[in-house]
């Protein structure tokens, strides 16, 4: 292919050709390319071997369900708006959102896969379950989520784990004064206050079992009972859920009803770890700082090579919120105006990334090119371990790694998922 395609001299508008043009994505691609500045030429599949095709870059449209684009050419510096790294987002564009997601910090492909779901069902009355693990950023997603609803009421939040089971039904849904010994005024509970508005379970699954069946009837009826009261109460709400357990084990363990799960998970929302979005930890990091050296009077910082490297290296199991932590503690010990290593906490400074953690039917040789395959090897542990292997090499990074390996990154992420690769 790349023999049969011209040069030509790189101008300043950047001349982009698309293959596979006649499709809704090349339609929508070229949209945001023009926006960009650049000149796009759409062709269908048959034109891709004529000798007239040129362009500063050429791009096919490989998988149409899943908006996988190949680059068959490009010239380098010649088209900088659809830099290798860079061809993915072109359709996940912040600009392109009809929402405000200024809390949202990130550039990361997962993170406007994320922005695009929210932006898909905020303004609808579904029911969403967010999940992720502790740290991601759920509750971000949820404000969100209530901020580009449109309901006029407020949005009112509830940590499950944190109120006493005796308490729960009282916070939910209020109780009558009177209604038991120490209820000396009458209490407006959660449901009352969202009314018109967001009510955020966080931490749904830690949710006693005897209260389950009293929120599924709340949310199935739109009406609640304080505790005491004679007479139902009609309220307007938009329940959305979070938890950082698997929900789907909890319902299969007798934890929680499946029902009530079926009602939550209209719609949901997953959250990457932090490790999983490694190119948003710099931008992350550029955030707090200017946040916390704000607060503490401290000039905005910079981020030296080495301290990106320790930053990027370190798998921060606690997510978004440990990242944050450890900005705020260092923003107030920095004198100089560059984030350095030895400002940093010394589990960061002396991390190591550990040794891959690979089928043990497959040898793997001390050269990070090469796999030694033993004969007999079953050919699931020989995917997993290539896997690995190919993903270790790219630092983590999925949009080289599934180009590396030949196939879609929807097809490379639901591969991850089936060896439990994070």
């Amino acid at each position: 292919m790349d023999s049969e395609i011209k040069k030509k001299k790189p101008s300043n508008e950047g001349h982009i050709v698309i293959i596979n043009g006649v499709s809704d994505t090349a339609k929508r691609l070229e949209e945001e390319l023009k926006r960009r500045g650049c000149r796009v030429s759409l062709t269908n599949g048959h034109d891709a071997h004529m000798p007239s095709l040129t362009g500063d870059a050429i791009l096919k449209i490989i998988r149409e369900d899943d908006a996988d684009l190949l680059i068959l050419q490009q010239q380098k510096n010649s088209v900088p708006s659809v830099r290798e790294t860079d061809v993915s987002r072109l359709m996940l564009a912040r600009d392109r959102l009809t929402g405000d997601y200024s809390e949202i910090v990130g550039e990361s492909l997962q993170i406007f896969e994320v922005l695009q779901q929210i932006d898909d069902i905020a303004a609808t009355h579904l029911k969403v379950l967010i999940l992720g693990k502790t740290g991601t950023g759920k509750g971000v997603v949820a404000r969100a989520l209530h901020k580009n609803s449109g309901r006029a009421g407020e949005m009112v939040s509830i940590n499950c784990a944190a109120i006493p089971e005796n308490l729960l039904e009282s916070e939910l849904f209020g109780h009558e004064r009177g209604a038991f010994t120490s209820a000396n005024k009458r209490h407006i509970g959660k449901f009352e206050r969202a009314h018109n508005g967001t009510l955020f379970l966080d931490e749904i699954t830690e949710m006693p079992l005897p209260m389950q069946p009293k929120l599924l009837r709340a949310i199935e009826e739109g009406e609640i009972e304080r505790i005491g009261g004679k007479k139902p109460i009609t309220v307007d709400v938009r329940v959305v859920a979070a938890t950082n357990r698997d929900i789907a084990q909890a319902v299969k363990g007798g934890m929680f009803r499946e029902d009530l799960y079926y009602r939550l998970n209209v719609a949901s929302i997953s959250l990457p770890t932090l490790y999983e979005r490694k190119e948003d930890i710099c931008v992350l990091v550029s955030h707090f700082l200017e946040k916390y050296c704000q607060s503490s009077s401290s000039q905005v910082l910079q981020i030296s090579p080495d301290t990106r490297v320790l930053l990027e290296t370190y798998p921060w199991p606690g997510n978004v919120r440990e990242l944050e932590n450890t900005i705020e503690r260092v923003s107030y010990l920095i004198k100089g105006g560059m984030l350095l290593p030895k400002h940093l906490p010394k589990k960061i400074q002396t991390y190591q990334k550990q040794s891959m953690n690979i089928s043990e039917e497959i040898a793997i040789l001390e050269n990070r090119q090469s796999v030694s395959v033993p004969v007999g090897t079953t050919l699931k542990a020989m995917e997993e371990t290539l896997i690995r292997k190919t993903l270790a090499w790219f630092d983590g990074n999925r949009t080289k790694t599934a180009r590396a390996l030949g196939i879609g990154i929807r097809t490379l992420q639901r591969k991850l998922k089936k060896y439990n690769i994070f």
